[in-house]
């Protein structure tokens, strides 16, 4: 497998970083009030405050930077900023309407506490629909490179709604990210999440090439990011 440039290795050494500092904060039940007891600088203090506000919007940032990087590389970079930039659209416009109407997701509002909002919708969820549908399908195809279309965009689409079913918990209970009406998620809530993204891999995915089915990138990014939402539920 070619080398990762300089910029691939500093992001993914960055989001390596970041995700440890998530775990360890997550794992130990750190909060801002726990910090203001410690016996350090202020300016230390402050550092970890500012980490706990902002930690999962960065997380986010960095793992779709990488998510990106890998796609260049798998693809092209033209086709990776094609299928990001299409995602991405899809996603922001799926989920405006989704909080604007309750359809096709349910019921519900997202809160400012996941970054800033692009009118009813935080600017990372966007980019989290990217992180999300782009490392399963690398997933899939690193396991399986000749599937069907069809069956492809089947699993991925089941593998997105899988990682949504891990992540409600963290994301309405612990962090308050967006909120139910009905007070949990609705089952068409997973419905939708398989069928959107299976519609954007059967209809938008670029060739079924993946030149280095083996870089680890894909795996790393969907379970370290799981294995936070999953400690922190």
């Amino acid at each position: 497998m070619k080398k990762w440039n300089r910029v691939e290795q500093i992001a993914f050494g960055a989001f390596l970083f970041w995700s440890a500092a998530g775990l360890i904060f997550t794992l130990l039940r750190i909060t801002p009030e726990s910090v203001a007891r410690w016996p350090v600088p202020n300016w230390l203090a402050g550092f970890v405050d500012l980490c706990l506000e902002t930690g999962d919007p960065i997380l986010i940032l960095l793992a779709f930077a990488n998510t990106h990087l890998h796609a260049a590389r798998q693809w092209t970079p033209a086709a990776a900023r094609r299928w990001a930039l299409i995602v991405c659209a899809v996603a922001f416009a799926v989920e405006t309407l989704g909080a604007c109407t309750g359809f096709p997701f349910g019921s519900y509002r997202y809160t400012d506490h996941f970054g800033p909002l692009l009118g009813s919708v935080p600017f990372t969820i966007p980019l989290a629909w990217h992180v999300v549908v782009t490392n399963a399908l690398f997933v899939v195809r690193g396991m399986e490179r000749y599937l069907s279309r069809a069956v492809e965009a089947a699993i991925v689409g089941v593998v997105c709604a899988g990682y949504d079913f891990v992540l409600e918990p963290f994301a309405t209970r612990a962090k308050q990210y967006w909120i139910w009406s009905s007070g949990q998620p609705p089952l068409q809530n997973y419905l939708a999440w398989f069928v959107v993204s299976a519609l954007l891999v059967g209809f938008f995915a670029p060739t079924h090439a993946t030149r280095f089915p083996k870089d680890c990138r894909p795996l790393f990014i969907l379970g370290l990011t799981l294995l936070i939402f999953a400690a922190g539920s």
